[in-house]
């Protein structure tokens, strides 16, 4: 029996080509973008996997209620807390501190010498917890002694050639050697954090240059503990305040205000967005991927409306057959089996083909994300999904058609009643209201990201980063400054050369400020390091006071200016024997003279909202130097001669060059890969409504071939015929605009609430998108009833 309605279905598609090359092409596609979005759903929820304890382990985040700031959060902590953390809570079963080593500006073995940027202090508990393979190496004893360090594979390989040399040996970095320790196995992509020289804690801890390490009022690395059992964590963080009244709030330089918690290392990289300070190598975003699963499911949905409709649409042409197969014995359910195995055959060659279609377009999402995804037929996950779909398709979209086929009374259809009417024709134009105003949506979601996109692209940032090059220094190179100054600038396409903390003038500390009045006013602040060119050169303008200038000696390091921001949180209008309490001196007592006030200026992406801001003039705090060049230089030859002159004059020193507007533009990578995806995907969405709208199309057309040869008789132009069927479709995208704008301009306000600045929604573009759809189904149905409107009126009227 099976056989036989295979063999028959089989032969009805093939007489049905048409229809049978319209459903494959919706129903591949829809597929296709499906299992497009599911691979990269599946990569956002497959990080920190190698990491076999993750479900007992948490990063501790602190809660912080900031003077002049407000509510933040921070994923870096104190020195202390690990080890008080494990001695306070039993449930604590180990700690590991994870401290970012920025000091060391190269790392050398004989004449390899290069600048790593995943390279972190740490303590040995590291290797269990991160679930670290060791290649070479005991982990009972790895990075335990001071100046020892554990390598990945392929920084081993970088720099000794092979794993077994590179063991045991030397590894020097800026010009303290370590010994390397142990070698571990490469970490995978698919990793929160992302190290590849670990060295031990023991190197810096309780050095005089790392005293704070052992005092709570400095953040600044990251904590991680891993508990005995996971139902633990409410217990443990039930305990945390008065952990942090007993340990922390005792020390007289602590936040007044603070709290903690614990977050899973599952959500890190998908649920970090809300924490402003945190280290990490990668982060996703959970509420990017929850909008893709949403999309997923509707355009699958889409392609199997697309079935349905059209179904339906030839009901009319398949009722006689219906009739004569029930004359003939055949019962209900026989008709069901026989229809739905229709779909079944469609559903598979339409996987078939979307396969196909995911080899052609894999390469064009690589490339949008930045992704290698391939598709691996062995897995059992990919053959399982493939199966699954064939399913939960052949009945979403063979289910209702097969039912409703075979429910029709064969003494209605063989006298030739044969309109589809009732539910099923209500129901389609329900499925087609579905159809576009997921269309409708999606287009205006597009055109307010790019809205947007376009707003942060020309936004007035109050700093010029164009044509502008940060350059690092290497250890003590500062001292160098004039002489690097006097040097580049003999080329005559170099601008301006300063020395600052980092492109956009500022560091990533934030402190308390002590400003000098009765009021005993604090304030955190974000740091800047610069010299008296860098506003200059940047575009900065000083709208209150002086600039700093060297050679006034009280500027280095007691003298200060403050952003305008600064100002009004502290509600000064002048600066005029304004003095503050100089954080960045051991002497407490020491007073800073505030000399001046620069305009606000975004030194973060636009996502942030610009913060106090205090800069100081302390050429030791100068990572590098920043340099303004002419437009007429291209960037080939600016970057070679800059290396020229490092080479020249630091010869220990590897060259990292950073080109501030490919920095500020990486901070908006995400939101480009998403107006991207949603491009893609709104087209898609599209070309399957069309699909499903010329299915409905032929369904009402031919219940109404009759009546348009008798309209054409009468002397009814051929235009006044087309547009009585067009306006019924317009009255259902109307509809559809009137569901899915609410719906999208909610979500975008959701959107666009994550940028402190942000465009408003634009009545425009909600017409806009209206428009894009109401005009393609026109153009749509127009292909559909013109052909049928303009035939000969005796053709019209002899069908039936």
């Amino acid at each position: 029996m099976i056989k036989n309605y295979f063999a028959t279905t089989l032969r009805s598609l093939i007489r049905q080509r048409t229809y049978l090359v319209i459903n494959l092409a919706g129903l591949a596609v829809g597929i296709a973008a499906f299992i497009m979005i599911m691979i990269f759903v599946a990569h956002e929820k497959s990080f920190d996997q190698n990491i076999t304890q993750r479900d007992r382990m948490y990063r501790v985040v602190e809660i912080q209620n900031v003077p002049g700031v407000g509510s933040q959060q921070a994923a870096v902590t104190m020195g202390p807390l690990a080890q008080e953390l494990k001695n306070a809570f039993p449930q604590v079963k180990e700690t590991v501190r994870i401290m970012p080593a920025f000091q060391f500006r190269s790392v050398r073995n004989g004449n390899k010498i290069f600048r790593e940027s995943n390279m972190f202090f740490t303590d040995p508990s590291i290797i269990d917890m991160f679930s670290i393979r060791l290649l070479k190496g005991n982990p009972k004893t790895a990075i335990r002694e001071p100046h020892t360090i554990l390598l990945s594979k392929k920084i081993a390989e970088k720099y000794f050639g092979t794993v077994d040399r590179a063991y045991n040996s030397i590894l020097m970095l800026d010009n303290v050697p370590y010994k390397v320790d142990a070698i571990m196995e490469d970490q995978p992509d698919e990793c929160h954090l992302r190290f590849d020289i670990l060295a031990s804690m023991s190197s810096v801890e309780g050095t005089p240059d790392f005293k704070w390490m052992k005092e709570w009022g400095s953040n600044s690395m990251i904590t991680y503990v891993l508990l005995d059992n996971k139902e633990h964590k409410k217990e443990v963080e039930a305990g945390l305040p008065a952990f942090i009244k007993a340990k922390i709030f005792a020390e007289e330089d602590a936040w007044e205000e603070m709290e903690m918690y614990l977050q899973p290392v599952n959500d890190i990289y998908l649920r970090s967005q809300h924490i402003k300070f945190q280290m990490v190598s990668k982060s996703g975003d959970s509420r990017i991927v929850l909008v893709f699963i949403v999309i997923a499911i509707l355009i699958l949905l889409i392609a199997c409306v697309n079935y349905i409709n059209i179904s339906l649409a030839r009901s009319v042409k398949r009722a006689r057959e219906v009739g004569i197969r029930k004359v003939l014995g055949a019962d209900r359910m026989s008709l069901f089996y026989r229809y739905i195995s229709e779909s079944f055959i469609i559903t598979l060659i339409a996987i078939l083909f979307s396969i196909g279609l995911l080899e052609l377009l894999l390469p064009g999402l690589n490339n949008i994300l930045g992704t290698s995804f391939v598709l691996d037929f062995t897995a059992p996950v990919f053959i399982g999904g493939l199966l699954a779909l064939l399913i939960v398709i052949s009945l979403i979209s063979g289910a209702y058609p097969a039912l409703y086929l075979s429910r029709f009374q064969p003494i209605t259809v063989l006298k030739g009643d044969l309109r589809v009417q009732g539910k099923s024709g209500y129901l389609s134009k329900i499925l087609m209201v579905f159809q576009f105003a997921c269309s409708i949506g999606l287009i205006f979601s597009i055109l307010m990201i790019n809205d947007q996109i376009r707003f942060i692209q020309n936004k007035d940032l109050g700093i010029d980063y164009t044509n502008s090059v940060f350059v690092y220094f290497g250890q003590d190179d500062y001292k160098k400054l004039d002489v690097v100054k006097s040097t580049l600038l003999e080329n005559p396409a170099i601008r301006k050369v300063s020395g600052s903390s980092y492109y956009n003038g500022v560091s990533s500390s934030q402190a308390l400020v002590y400003v000098d009045s009765a009021e005993k006013v604090q304030l955190a602040m974000r740091y800047g390091f610069v010299d008296e060119d860098f506003f200059d050169a940047m575009g900065v303008k000083i709208v209150q006071g002086r600039n700093f200038d060297k050679t006034i000696q009280s500027d280095s390091g007691y003298a200060v200016i403050f952003n305008q921001n600064a100002m009004d949180k502290l509600g000064w209008k002048d600066i005029n024997g304004r003095r503050m309490h100089s954080s960045l001196s051991d002497d407490s007592t020491k007073m800073v003279e505030v000399i001046g006030v620069i305009n606000d200026y975004n030194y973060f992406s636009l996502k942030s909202a610009i913060e106090p801001a205090a800069y100081y003039y302390i050429p030791q705090n100068f990572r590098g130097v920043t340099i303004k060049y002419s437009s007429q230089i291209s960037r080939e030859d600016i970057e070679g001669y800059i290396q020229s002159v490092w080479a020249d004059l630091f010869p220990q020193t590897p060259v990292q060059l950073v080109f501030s507007e490919e920095s500020v533009a990486d901070n908006y990578k995400s939101d480009y890969k998403v107006r991207s995806l949603f491009v893609y995907f709104a087209i898609i969405s599209l070309f399957l409504s069309c699909l499903g709208l010329y299915g409905l199309t032929a369904l009402l057309i031919e219940q109404k071939t009759k009546t348009i040869g008798i309209r054409k008789v009468l002397g009814s132009p051929v235009y006044l015929i087309i547009y009585n069927l067009v306006k019924e479709y317009l009255i259902l995208v109307l509809l559809s605009g009137v569901i899915a704008i609410p719906l999208a301009v909610m979500f975008m306000n959701r959107f666009l609430s994550d940028f402190p600045y942000h465009v408003s929604i634009r009545v425009f573009n909600i017409l806009a998108a209206i428009m894009v759809v109401i005009i393609i189904a026109s153009m749509t149905v127009v292909v559909k009833a013109g052909k049928i409107a303009g035939s000969n009126a005796l053709e019209s009227l002899k069908y039936e």
